[in-house]
């Protein structure tokens, strides 16, 4: 058999025609019922980063001073705390229309790992440059956790798009 239509299973190597008989019930051809495909599961965890960072922005971004007060990433001195407001909205948003499945493509796990990635690194930023007589407090630490989270779980989800549920092939 040429390499193309070798299989290996367990240890051996089978080709096409007696793939089926070999793996029998083993292979179902569509997920289960309740299965979900690796993909989904991490999707849900970057769901869950930007849904972080975007509560993230009703804390204090700050000790004293500006962005002190709840929603400390909406202040008007505070630039780097509302791109990371923005890009958390905005991942949100792009993450909870993925549960389409005409926006399940790899493209679009790019953006969401982009819009995970300015959230952190912008909240990183608000950390070190914080408004003159400040300091950082909680907000921008949480969105920076938020951000890394999200942006690893769309990376992930991305790469696995497509790939069936681990059925022990």
């Amino acid at each position: 058999m040429c390499l193309a239509c070798a299989t290996p299973v367990r240890g051996q190597v089978f080709g096409a025609e007696c793939l089926g008989d070999v793996l029998g019930s083993d292979a179902p051809s569509e997920l289960e019922d309740g299965a979900r495909a690796p993909d989904a599961r991490i999707r849900t965890i970057g769901r869950i980063g930007f849904a972080a960072a975007v509560l993230a922005t009703a804390l204090p971004w700050s000790r004293f001073g500006p962005g002190s007060e709840a929603f400390g990433a909406w202040g008007q001195t505070a630039w780097w705390s509302m791109v990371a407001g923005v890009a958390a909205i905005a991942g949100l948003t792009l993450t909870l229309a993925q549960l389409r499945p005409s926006l399940r493509a790899p493209l679009w796990d790019a953006v969401a790992a982009a819009l995970g990635a300015v959230v952190a690194l912008a909240a990183l930023v608000a950390v070190l440059f914080p408004p003159a007589f400040s300091r950082p407090w909680l907000g921008p630490w949480v969105a920076v956790a938020a951000g890394v989270v999200a942006c690893g779980a769309s990376v992930v989800a991305g790469r696995t798009v497509g790939r069936p549920a681990d059925i022990g092939i």
